[in-house]
């Protein structure tokens, strides 16, 4: 009998690869095509304030007053896999301590190195008098965003994502609730219907402030994803299921609604000026069509599957918090260096951002993301 071959060293591209995509995709909380739809999210931000700042990555096309969405998108896919995972559990599984010791571990790890790191960097070119630094922030400043009272630009997402980590157990103890139940959908839809009457009862849209730090205003979104992870464990479990087709239609119908939500379409639609901000508030809406084509990926053809689960679609998703902490001031220090005058300035901005998100990712995010509060037996 011939003696088994060796294994194949990897090559050092594969390698490189592995620090980032590490390897195939086989936990729940770990679907190739999700990161790829995490990274359109960070996408959308970014190309929405590379139009602002006037260099588009397409000529004539304005992506202005888009980035909320790709923030909004960010929500829903944190809602969702969060969800998703602890609805393996019965309800009596959430009174594992360890359960919580894991998961506070892992949301504080998730978001705080790398935070840190942006704040503390802040504070300290702010009182060494670098003016230019895109986030300023003096002792005060520094204080507030620790406490989760202020954030300045983009970091007015930090406090509300970290919030909701709050919210979750019992959103999702009471979806697992129903569940154990054995409600039928229209039951759990009508809850679903309530809450989001409720939430935005209690937080109008109206009244949300620009960048607002607080969940409240934005509760309804997460709620859609966490609603769709619900949706997702029925789908997965039903005995006849939608065809991977009708998920197309459903697909297609939210990518064309979210288009024509861009500000520069919504005023050609609507025969109206261009607003800029006309779509920051419509908080359900994107809660749902986001929830909608997270679900369409998931569920439908593979086709529609295959743009979000390659390599490329996942790195930038894998690297995108950092590309979202970092890339404005990225973009401040290439316009301080005549970024104006470069050839295609907008992809120069871009390919720089995600460079630098990279190698953030591998310093403080990498080392992180793996660890796990430690299980007996």
């Amino acid at each position: 009998m011939s003696s088994p071959l060796p294994d194949t060293p990897p090559t050092p591209l594969a390698r490189l690869a592995g620090l980032f995509l590490g390897r195939p995709r086989v936990r729940l909380d770990q679907v190739d095509s999700l990161d790829g739809l995490r990274g359109l999210a960070v996408l959308i931000v970014l190309a929405s304030h590379l139009s602002n700042a006037g260099m588009g990555l397409v000529p004539g096309l304005s992506l202005s007053g888009t980035g909320k969405s790709g923030v909004y998108l960010f929500f829903v896919l944190s809602a969702f896999l969060l969800v998703r995972l602890l609805l393996r559990r019965p309800p009596a599984g959430f009174a594992d301590g360890r359960l919580w010791a894991d998961y506070a571990l892992r949301r504080v790890l998730r978001i705080w190195p790398l935070y840190l790191v942006v704040l503390l960097s802040a504070w300290w070119l702010t009182r060494s008098g670098h003016a230019g630094w895109h986030y300023q922030l003096d002792d005060a400043a520094l204080w507030r965003h620790l406490t989760l009272r202020e954030g300045q630009s983009v970091l007015w997402s930090i406090p509300v994502e970290f919030v909701f980590y709050l919210v979750l157990p019992l959103v999702a103890w009471l979806l697992a609730w129903s569940m154990a139940r054995a409600w039928p959908w229209w039951l759990e839809a009508l809850g679903f219907a309530v809450a989001l009457a409720a939430a935005t009862w209690a937080w109008p849209p109206a009244e949300a402030l620009e960048n607002d730090v607080r969940l409240g205003p934005y509760l309804v979104i997460f709620l859609c994803g966490a609603f769709a992870a619900r949706l997702d464990h029925r789908l997965r479990a039903a005995a006849s299921p939608p065809s991977p087709g009708a998920w197309a239609a459903v697909g297609l119908l939210a990518i064309v609604a979210l288009v024509l939500t861009m500000p520069e379409a919504w005023a050609a639609v609507a025969g109206a000026p261009v607003d800029y901000g006309v779509n920051h508030r419509w908080f359900v809406f994107f809660g749902l069509a986001w929830s909608a084509l997270l679900l369409a990926v998931l569920h439908g053809p593979h086709w529609l599957r295959r743009p979000f689960a390659s390599a490329p679609a996942r790195w930038v998703g894998v690297v995108s918090f950092s590309a979202y902490l970092w890339h404005m001031p990225v973009l401040d220090l290439l316009r301080a260096h005549g970024l104006a005058s470069w050839p295609a300035p907008g992809w120069c901005a871009l390919l720089a951002a995600l460079a630098a998100a990279g190698v953030s990712f591998l310093l403080f995010e990498r080392p992180w993301r793996d660890l796990r509060w430690a299980r007996k037996g």
